[in-house]
């Protein structure tokens, strides 16, 4: 977005001379158009957490007009619903689906969706701690999001399948910003202005998503690692450098990886959801000794063994392995083949190895439980018991203070 913000101001920009080789994955003006991002980026790691909410409200009414602006214009330009809409079988050159094969289709592109929102699911408790009061992220959760992914993803087909009617010598324009520059190439002069605002409010929303999601998400998980070395500011800078270091374009800019990238966050982050899931819900039932979080020794129920829970990593690679060697197929095509079992097992990744990792967990926890499994603290320490846990502690407290007149009594009268 911001290669297209440049573009509407300069659009030689468009025709810079591309200095890097073709195994770069990107052009030099679109290289220059991420720096400028990252930077800009970087400031904004320096405010809290919790002063995200205003600007990130704000970005997300603007994106969804451009979003909003940009479908009619397509709709109303084009008169239908366009070709790819209509017959998607000629666009593409493809036979018609049917039966198992679009079934299983079906399943892969539904765990992609889930893969992409996989890390979002796991570190959600990283925001929804910001809520006022306990489950006020629930009604967000249940509705919003649904609503914006099917609505995002509804706009994003239809304007897609206009736009190869109103410009048929052009590839598919499936990325937002190739259809900007297409609109502003072939439009007349006031097209300039608008691309340039359609693609501002866009490269506003990732920014909020991008600061948000990877910079102050990472940040949080670097602090918990080292918090004696570091903070969520400074975890989230690393973050920004560590996503230079992995070029995010090659992964961005090829399809078929992109695909294959979104789908391994479901590999590897499904089985760590249904551990987290069925720990805290089911084993635990959502009661935990809150001040044991607190002590880095053996004297919390939840140090385990040097800090580290072996039942976790158990679990984990259990619910992995499965799907691994599909995963390797697809990320690899052309040097791993595996039959078409283990790629069917791959499709349903997400969802397989969040039962298998989940089942694994309770089945460890039975055969060698855990300490202080479902028991709160016996004081309410950080106020926030609730009437059931008052109560019990409440009765703990009567029965010990019982204990301890009878113990008195034994000694004084044996």
């Amino acid at each position: 977005m911001v290669k297209i913000m440049i573009g509407t101001i300069w659009p030689s920009f468009y025709r810079m001379k591309n200095t890097f080789g073709p195994g770069a994955a990107m052009e030099t003006n679109e290289f220059i158009s991420f720096i400028i991002f990252w930077v800009i980026s970087l400031p904004i790691f320096l405010l809290k957490p919790e002063q995200y909410r205003i600007p990130a409200v704000v970005s997300s009414v603007i994106v969804t007009i451009a979003a909003l602006a940009i479908f009619i214009w397509a709709i109303s330009k084009q008169g239908n619903a366009g070709p790819l809409w209509a017959e998607p079988q000629e666009i593409y050159g493809v036979p018609k689906l049917e039966g198992a094969q679009l079934s299983w289709a079906m399943m892969r592109i539904i765990t992609s969706g889930i893969g992409g929102w996989a890390g979002g699911i796991l570190y959600q408790s990283d925001f929804s701690r910001y809520a006022i009061n306990p489950g006020d992220q629930m009604w967000g959760q249940i509705y919003i999001i649904p609503v914006c992914l099917f609505g995002s993803n509804l706009l994003g087909l239809i304007t897609t399948s206009c736009a190869r009617g109103l410009f048929p010598d052009e590839p598919l324009l499936w990325r937002l910003y190739d259809l900007l520059q297409a609109i502003q190439e072939h439009g007349g002069r006031g097209t300039r202005a608008a691309v340039f605002f359609a693609a501002f409010a866009f490269f506003l929303s990732q920014v909020s998503v991008n600061v948000v999601a990877c910079g102050v998400v990472g940040g949080m998980d670097l602090a918990a690692l080292l918090p004696r070395f570091l903070n969520i500011r400074r975890g989230s800078f690393i973050i920004a450098v560590i996503g230079i270091c992995i070029n995010p374009w090659r992964i961005l800019n090829t399809a078929n990886s992109f695909i294959s990238a979104i789908s391994a966050y479901a590999v590897f982050l499904g089985p760590l959801t249904g551990i987290m899931v069925a720990d805290y819900h089911i084993l635990r039932r959502q009661r935990l000794k809150l001040s044991h979080l607190y002590l880095p020794n053996s004297a919390s129920d939840y140090w385990f063994w040097h800090g580290l829970n072996w039942r976790a990593p158990v679990a984990w690679v259990l619910g992995v392995f499965p799907s691994m060697p599909g995963f390797a197929a697809s990320v690899t095509p052309a040097s791993v083949q595996v039959n078409a079992g283990w790629t069917h097992v791959y499709y349903m990744s997400w969802l397989l190895s969040f039962f298998i990792s989940g089942t694994a967990w309770m089945l460890l926890n039975t055969i060698w439980p855990p300490p202080g499994v479902a028991e709160v603290d016996e004081k309410d320490i950080y106020g926030t018991f609730g009437p059931p846990e008052e109560e019990e502690g409440q009765q703990d407290m009567k029965e010990k203070e019982e204990l301890k007149l009878r113990l008195s009594a034994s000694q004084l009268y044996p």
